[in-house]
């Protein structure tokens, strides 16, 4: 299937109305409890990213997508670079056929071009073997804080323990410093 899939790794500015709308309705259909987020053009709930990997059908549907944007966040009180990763999502139809791993793949290529150490996401612990299968990292016990948006526009802080991964792109995995994962801002 994923030979049928069109990649494109495209730099939020390029995007247009219509190709914000696509990555909207995969996303809902992805993410049915965040389903409200993601009408219209809205196809970000956080930090807008700054480039996205898309594997499009031939008819013009997204069928897998993934955002980045690099920011420094805080660990342990050191500012570390990366490349936050979010929005991770295969359309429901082609999940277990191999589009993910193939979407992982096309962004370690990305994060390497971006020339940051590391890739950094935050998950849920029943995603976490998939991702490590890929090459990324969990950072046991790891807690992370970071701005959260209601559907309603209100900023809240969230605080999460387990699920933060890293991927070493320039970095050394042992070069991670220990401590509190403080976003100071929105995920992607």
């Amino acid at each position: 299937m994923s030979e049928d899939i069109r990649w494109e790794v495209v730099e939020e500015s390029a995007l247009t109305l219509p190709d914000h709308e696509a990555i909207a309705a995969m996303l809902g259909q992805a993410f049915p409890d965040w389903s409200h987020w993601y009408v219209g053009g809205r196809d970000y709930a956080g930090m807008q990213p700054e480039r996205r990997v898309i594997g499009w059908g031939a008819d013009g549907v997204v069928l897998a997508h993934l955002g980045i944007r690099r920011m420094f966040v805080t660990v342990g009180g050191e500012d570390v670079l990366v490349g936050d990763t979010g929005l991770v999502a295969v359309s429901p139809s082609l999940q277990g056929t191999g589009v993910g791993r193939e979407l992982l793949v096309r962004t370690k290529a990305v994060l390497e071009g971006l020339r940051v150490p590391y890739g950094l996401l935050g998950t849920g612990e029943d995603r976490v073997p998939f991702y490590a299968r890929c090459g990324w990292h969990e950072l046991e016990g790891a807690v992370g804080t970071f701005s959260a948006f209601t559907a309603d526009g209100v900023g809240v802080t969230e605080t999460e323990q387990g699920g933060w991964m890293v991927l070493p792109v320039e970095g050394q995995l042992e070069d991670w410093p220990d401590g509190e994962i403080m976003l100071n801002g929105q995920q992607v």
